[in-house]
């Protein structure tokens, strides 16, 4: 992989003194220095972690692989959860120092690269976002640093991204520990305002009127399974009918960088589990390719026509496995010869999982999904391949403007009547609230139903949440099971809704599934206690049930923290409680004894 500049051959002086020219990334390897795993340090051209490498949010990018900058800081949390409408400066992406002494301003030295804004997550505001490039320069006398702007932008297209050439022509920049950095200004409330930075090339002898990329055909797209209908399902289930699971095909997304023709591009992939790895080479070829177009190649999975089908092998393990697979061109990466691990422009890959849970989406949130009705139902519809217990649903809420970790909701299931939700099973009376992370971004943490639930078939699975705020779960843009398989209900006693919205909604169920214990990733908070169980929850205006283990004293309090209404238990047992006259709402119940249960008035 080159461009007219060998951009691919990257001369990289032991770390601590500078990298000399050219500098080239295109975030397709692991160039940050958070990325895993030793050993790639040769690889690292950057020296800040809060930006971040992403392959599924940038809209037409010119090879997969982008560097993102939002508003999360780098463990993936927002920079600031409570004025999220005031902006800031977010996200740094900082060269590592580069050795420009040497050249002189009539080299041509030129930064290059690609921009573009949103793409499939939220865009930034025009003229009141930006993103800009600086430079650093050294005072000789007095060591200060200053970081010059030579370069920004407030309204590129969301859509497509746009090449920039910015000159690196003084002297006070031609230095020996050189270093240029991006940065983004914009809302600092979670994933919003995004930026995407593809293809950065440093180098001599450039001129913008002239430039072209030689010899680049990279795929564009990812690709996140090899099943059918799921991105994930239970290692058990598959078993039932490995073949009926297994996609016919898929086609890869490809681009010619070039001005000139590509000829010849050869394709196939590759699975590998634990030491043993098998290579299917795709008998399609794309022998005629024109310069600078998107292409697209067919690959065969099942159906071969040839009868090379593929199926994962269902005896490899009895209870869970992982496959690393890998699509790639005639050209193979950088980091592996076998076609499978870390990718580059020629490669793609990811890990085909089989655990406990069921997924349509594919692990990243582009954007958020969220209601706006106090006592809103949300369903996500999933034919389980054979009977077994559901014990919880793992679901990523993304951080987006909103911090909603107060908020409150209930875990609810249904059985299938036409493809809509229709009996509820199983009674949830235990409140739960969203989960953020500060380790990673598109974390699921995992909420357990009050009960296991046996299910069989076609069952339903999401919640019902207390108030009219919106929680935001992850939205992931890359996969639409939205359109058919996701229903929502705006308030108690609404008709359900198909969902229009496209994308997935990331919300998983986990089932036991020949499991003895289950992922959890978090611990469940704010649990209703025993000695006080109260039902219907939520409640409409009426009545309202309690089961109490001791007699003593009631209050009901608001959430405005006033007493409502209060009483005594002279026993214990069933007790009614009225809320015919009460707004909807969250309450606490307190018994005098200690014991407490949150109740949703609607």
């Amino acid at each position: 992989k080159r461009t007219s500049h060998q951009a691919g051959n990257v001369s990289v002086l032991p770390r601590g003194g500078s990298m000399s020219l050219p500098f080239f990334d295109d975030f397709s390897t692991p160039s940050l220095p958070n990325s895993e795993g030793a050993g790639y340090e040769f690889y690292h051209h950057w020296s800040d972690t809060s930006a971040r490498i992403t392959q599924t949010f940038a809209i037409g990018a010119p090879t997969i692989g982008v560097a993102t900058l939002d508003g999360l800081n780098a463990s993936g949390y927002p920079y600031s959860f409570v004025d999220v409408n005031t902006p800031g400066w977010c996200d740094t992406l900082t060269s590592l120092p580069l050795a420009l002494n040497g050249y002189f301003p009539e080299s041509n030295v030129h930064v290059m690269f690609y921009v573009e804004g949103g793409g499939l997550g939220n865009a930034p505001e025009p003229f009141e976002d930006k993103l800009i490039l600086e430079f650093k320069s050294v005072d000789d006398v007095s060591g200060e640093v200053f970081w010059t702007e030579v370069w920004s932008t407030d309204s590129v297209s969301s859509v497509s991204f746009e090449r920039f050439f910015v000159p690196v022509d003084q002297p006070m920049h031609l230095t020996n520990g050189f270093q240029f950095r991006f940065r983004n200004y914009g809302a600092m409330g979670g994933n919003v305002d995004l930026w995407h930075i593809d293809y950065v090339l440093l180098n001599d002898q450039i001129d913008p009127e002239t430039f072209e990329v030689v010899s680049e055909v990279a795929i564009m797209r990812p690709e996140n399974t090899l099943l059918r209908d799921f991105t994930r399902m239970p290692w058990t289930h598959f078993q039932e009918n490995p073949v009926f699971f297994m996609r016919d095909s898929l086609t890869l997304l490809q681009r010619n960088l070039s001005t000139t023709q590509a000829d010849n591009v050869f394709t196939g992939f590759s699975v590998r589990y634990e030491d043993n790895t098998m290579e299917f080479p795709n008998f399609f070829q794309n022998t005629n390719v024109l310069p600078e177009s998107v292409f697209t190649t067919g690959m065969y999975i099942g159906s071969n026509p040839q009868g090379d089908d593929f199926v994962f092998d269902d005896t490899v393990n009895d209870t869970c496995a992982i496959f690393d697979v890998s699509f790639w061109e005639s050209s193979i990466g950088l980091l592996h010869t076998e076609k499978v691990g870390v990718v580059d422009n020629d490669s793609i890959a990811f890990q085909q999982v089989f655990s406990n849970d069921y997924a349509y989406d594919d692990g990243s949130a582009e954007k958020a999904y969220s209601l706006t009705a106090t006592g809103g139902k949300l369903a996500v519809r999933f034919p389980i391949a054979e009977p077994d217990t559901l014990l919880g649903l793992a679901i990523h809420f993304t951080p987006y403007y909103t911090n909603s970790d107060l908020e409150t909701f209930l875990l609810r299931a249904w059985s299938d009547s036409s493809g809509m939700p229709a009996q509820q099973l199983g009674e949830n009376y235990e409140f739960h609230t969203p989960q953020y992370f500060t380790d990673g971004y598109d974390l699921f943490a995992f909420y357990a139903y009050d009960d296991p639930i046996p299910v069989d078939g076609i069952v339903h699975v999401g919640l019902v949440q207390a108030n009219d705020a919106m929680l935001n779960f992850g939205l992931d843009k890359n996969t639409n099971a939205n359109l058919g398989e996701v229903h929502y209900q705006l308030g108690l006693g609404g008709s359900w809704i198909s969902s229009e919205i496209p994308g997935t909604v990331m919300i998983r169920p986990v089932l036991r599934a020949g499991k003895e214990e289950i992922w959890s990733a978090i611990e469940e908070p704010n649990g209703l206690d025993r000695a006080l169980y109260v039902y219907p929850n939520p409640s409409a205006a009426g009545t309202l049930n309690a089961v109490v283990q001791l007699p003593g004293n009631w209050e009901l309090w608001n959430v405005h923290g006033q007493r409502v209404d209060a009483g005594n238990w002279v026993t214990p047992g069933l007790h009614s409680i009225s809320t015919m006259n009460r707004a909807p709402g969250i309450y606490i119940l307190q018994h005098s004894e200690g014991f407490s249960a949150r109740v949703l008035i609607q």
